[in-house]
């Protein structure tokens, strides 16, 4: 019996339809990745499943008795609770009891003797149902979760003062602390580092209830999913299997898709022929008009959807020959130095990239090189000769906006035809244009700011995990960017296939 099923789904906004009759289903075994290219609706899929908004038509059905925990890559936590308190407060249920059975023992001290047994049995059934339940296991539980998935910071900080990536990670663990029917995670490996990736997948193989994760690593998928999901043509596809199964599937699957489709389409022209040509005859009339019921009654299948075609262009300027970046006994941090000393030189053309576990200091090490946050001591050489392009893990200071406005913004002077162009060749056309970026998905934003810096001049390419939320075929087109570039080159990524490809220098930060 499925815990989860959705029947006759339709969905979009405005002129916009993203789902039509779609139908899925989700068994208690189902370890299931949705996947699909950036804007299909992988994200509002989850939102309407997690019924945080509802659908146009269609029902969402969830098994009595089954409860879930959603986690958004939008995620927002402003509550004033401690690291500590509101991972604990998982078990507050559990120390409720606890203290009910402290009480207990207590009141034995002016409880009348007739009462003692009663106390008593009472205390130790609490006991019994604690050691039970694994009480006594909690802070080793925590401190497991905790250490894996990377949280080394200070668990009496405040919810509310953690950067979006902390606040993800906090909020990850108290999602696997709960262990609640259904888990609902939407990129969970976007601000986990390798070695946090590797301890989730182990962590979600053994996972014995089900879940439903969104993410653009295949090899996260590949370690965790029995069961692939495609988003692809406004409907659902299911296959059986990890992320390798389903490639092979898929092209078979694609192959009849399209001759159904070719076959359908010349079904439906013929017969509207038939009918345009007899319906007015009265000798052939009946015939026509029962060949009209006949098209009514098809289910059309969508015309089907090629990857969009993206085109990363980062326009160079010029060489030189002396060192790009010189950094002689550079600390950095807020208020105190993170890291040790850091003595590096970059030469023109190098493309390196920086490593190490998240919270280590390398978004704050990019900052610092290029004057954003003050360094604490030693001293950063960047000959005037480089002209820079940073992308940073920041999506846009301006939510409400469009990807045109955004642009404008910068250029006003640039046509709005030329815009659509820019925009198009990154994925970015026709409804998405006009629409708040706030409303985009996180691949459709990475693109637009990609677009945006596609028209800067630059031999130097700071780059901050640019390659999450990107889908595969963005991820291609990136690679190729920064492979056929001929300038400079310094790049923080967790994705560690995405670097190794590109045989660039690591600087480890440990």
């Amino acid at each position: 019996m499925s815990i989860l099923e959705i029947t006759n789904l339709k969905f979009g906004y405005n002129d916009i339809t993203l789902f039509n009759n779609l139908e899925m289903k989700l068994y208690r075994e189902d370890h299931m990745g949705l996947i699909g290219a950036n804007g299909v609706g992988k994200t509002t899929l989850l939102n309407l499943i997690a019924q945080k908004i509802d659908p146009d038509e269609g029902k969402i059905v969830w098994l009595n008795g089954i409860d879930f925990s959603y986690l958004d890559q939008h995620l927002k936590v402003y509550d004033n609770m401690t690291i500590k308190d509101y991972l604990y407060k998982v078990y507050e249920e559990f120390f409720i009891k606890e203290k009910e059975m402290h009480e207990l023992y207590k009141s034995l001290e002016t409880a009348p003797e007739s009462e003692y047994d009663k106390i008593l049995n009472k205390a130790y059934n609490i006991e019994n149902y604690l050691e039970s339940s694994g009480f006594y296991m909690i802070q080793s539980r925590i401190s497991n979760v905790i250490n894996g998935l990377g949280i080394n910071y200070d668990e009496n900080w405040n919810l509310s003062k953690l950067s979006s990536g902390q606040r993800g990670k906090v909020f990850l663990a108290k999602m696997l602390l709960e262990e609640k029917c259904v888990l609902l995670l939407d990129e969970p490996t976007n601000f986990l580092d390798v070695a946090h990736v590797e301890w989730l997948t182990k962590f979600l193989v053994t996972y014995k209830h089900a879940f439903i994760v969104i993410s653009h690593n295949t090899d996260f998928l590949n370690g965790v999913c029995n069961i692939i999901c495609e988003l692809e043509n406004k409907k659902i596809k299911r296959y059986k299997g990890n992320y390798e199964a389903y490639l092979l599937q898929k092209d078979m699957y694609d192959k009849q898709y399209q001759a159904n489709y070719i076959a359908q389409q010349k079904f439906i022209k013929k017969t509207q022929d038939f009918i345009d040509k007899n319906i007015v005859r009265a000798s052939t009339t009946k015939q026509a008009q029962s060949r009209r019921k006949i098209l009514e009654k098809i289910d059309v299948l969508e015309k089907p959807v090629g990857e969009k075609k993206v085109k990363f262009i980062f326009p160079f300027t010029h060489t030189f020959n002396s060192e790009a970046v010189i950094l002689r006994k550079l600390l950095i941090g807020y208020t105190k130095p993170i890291l040790k000393e850091i003595n590096l030189e970059i030469i023109f053309g190098e493309k390196i990239v920086i490593t190490g576990k998240n919270g280590i200091g390398k978004t704050t090490f990019l900052k610092t090189i290029l004057g954003i946050l003050p360094s604490l001591g030693g001293k950063i050489k960047i000959p005037e000769y480089n002209k820079i392009v940073y992308y940073s893990q920041e999506m846009v200071d301006s939510p409400l906006v469009t990807p045109m406005e955004y642009i404008k913004n910068d250029y006003p002077n640039m046509e709005d035809k030329k815009v659509r162009g820019l925009l198009s060749r990154y994925g970015i056309t026709s409804e998405l244009i006009v629409k708040p970026i706030n409303k985009l998905s996180g691949g459709e934003i990475a693109k637009v700011r990609f677009a945006k810096l596609s028209l800067e001049d630059s031999n130097l390419l700071i780059l901050d995990e640019p390659t999450n939320h990107l889908d595969k075929v963005a991820k291609i087109s990136l690679f190729e960017s920064i492979k056929n570039y001929p300038g400079t080159v310094i790049l923080v990524s967790h994705e560690k296939e995405f670097y190794k490809t590109l045989k660039m220098k690591e600087i480890h930060f440990s």
